[in-house]
Parts: C-alpha cells; structure tokens; sequence
C-alpha cells in the first residue's frame, strides 16, 4: 500500500489543527489525486479515494489520473459523502455542465466563490464572511468544493467519462441505506469488457447457478439481512490489498 497526501505529515498536523493530536497516515508519496505523476501508467492494481473527490477543484482531471494510473482491469474505490447528511445540505448540488466548464476553462475564475459558498452555506458564517473566505484562500485550505447525492454523482461520472474519454465500469455501487448514512460508495473497473465482471465478495457464488441464500456462509447471511450489503461491499479494499500482495509475492 502506498499512502497520497498533498503534503508531508508535518505539514499536514500545521495545515489541519483541528487533526494535530491524531495519529494520522504516514505519507509515502508527496502528490494529489490530480497529478498522480510519481506513478507510471497502467502501473496500479487499485486505488482508494475514500471522501477526496468532492475535495478536488477538478475531479475530471482526477478521474483521468485515475484511468492513467491504474492498469486494464484495475479497480477504483470510491467513497463520497451525500449532501444530505452533511454540512454540504444546505448547498446547491454541483452540476455536471460546471465540472465540465471548469475542466475546459480552468477553476480559477470559480474559485473564490466556491470557498464563499462554503463559509456561507457550510459553515453557515453570518458575520466576517470576506476575512474568512480570504483566509481559507490563503491557506489553500481543503474544502468541500463541490456537492453531489449518489444520483447526480453517477449523471456526473457519465458525463466526465465523455469529456474526457476514458472508460470505467461500474462493478459495485451502494447508495445510503440508513438515515445517518452519510456516505455512497461506488467500485469502478478500468475499461469496459464484453462478458460481465463481479466485484470481489467475500460470498461464494454457487457453481451451478445464481447464488441463493441457502447456499451462502451462515456469517454472511446475518450480515447480508442484518445490515443490507454495505459491510461486504466495504470489504472490496481489503480483498483488493490481499490479491495484490498475492501477485507481488508470486
């Protein structure tokens, strides 16, 4: 596993007070989602992007370091939070046509109001709203910049797929499925294959036919009709970990 941060562990205990006192990651890589340059292409069996895209000013050039990085087949975890269950509830939802605008365009026309939207509708700030959007600026300071449900995420991730002509499949995709769900989770496979591709399971699928619940693990059953396919989804990362210290060791 190799750990992506913007900056050093130091800088990022200085950058993130609020998270000084926390044992955080050790940074392996120096680098952003948007220029992920310290790797080849097709070089990644897979990568994890657990709440980062609605931090990236262009999550379309995140996207297409992305299907850079990793290799045919390689998987994309991704896991964003619903607007609804978070401070962004208040905020306008993020249109595909703005993302696509701002790829072309660049975001720095857009950038001081989005760090305005944020003050206003996020940190729902009355008083001093200039002073701090100019010191969140002058920080660069990691923002929420854009605001999607699991919906509008999946028209976005279409249409940046046709802007920037890259090909990814949908393996795997839970929405919310509770109230305090805050979260949708999406696992992508690079390129597009002519027979379908499962996403890894920790459930054997039958060998004579499609898998009915008698013949899955008593665990994953209660799990299964206990907490809905979330937990099992979530366990794709570490199942994707194991398979490539697997590959890497044969």
């Amino acid at each position: 596993m190799t750990y992506v941060d913007r900056m050093p562990d130091a800088e990022l205990r200085t950058h993130y007070p609020e998270l000084a006192d926390l044992k955080l990651t050790p940074v392996t890589v120096v680098g952003s989602a948007q220029d992920l340059s310290a790797f080849t292409d097709n070089s990644l069996d897979f990568i994890i992007a657990n709440h980062l895209l609605e931090h990236l000013e262009d999550p379309i050039a995140g996207l297409i370091e992305f299907h850079r990085a990793l290799r045919p087949g390689g998987a994309l975890y991704m896991a964003l939070p619903d607007s609804r269950v978070t401070f962004d509830r208040t905020r306008e939802l993020t249109p595909p046509e703005h993302l696509i605008d701002e790829h072309r365009h660049g975001t720095n026309g857009n950038r001081e109001a989005h760090y305005r939207d944020f003050v206003v509708n996020a940190e729902n700030r009355e008083a001093d709203v200039d002073a701090r959007v100019a010191e969140l600026m002058k920080l660069d300071y990691s923002i929420h910049f854009h605001c999607w449900r699991a919906t509008t995420f999946l028209e976005f991730l279409l249409a940046a797929e046709k802007e920037a002509g890259i090909e990814f499949e949908v393996a795997a995709f839970a929405p919310p499925e509770h109230q305090a769900d805050d979260e949708f989770i999406l696992v992508l496979l690079k390129g597009h294959s002519a027979t379908v591709r499962l996403p890894p399971s920790p459930i054997p699928l039958a060998s004579n036919g499609p898998t009915r619940a008698s013949s899955l693990p008593a665990k994953a059953l209660r799990t299964l009709v206990l907490e809905g396919p979330r937990p099992l989804l979530k366990k794709s990362s570490a199942y994707l970990r194991r398979r490539a210290n697997r590959s890497r060791q044969s």
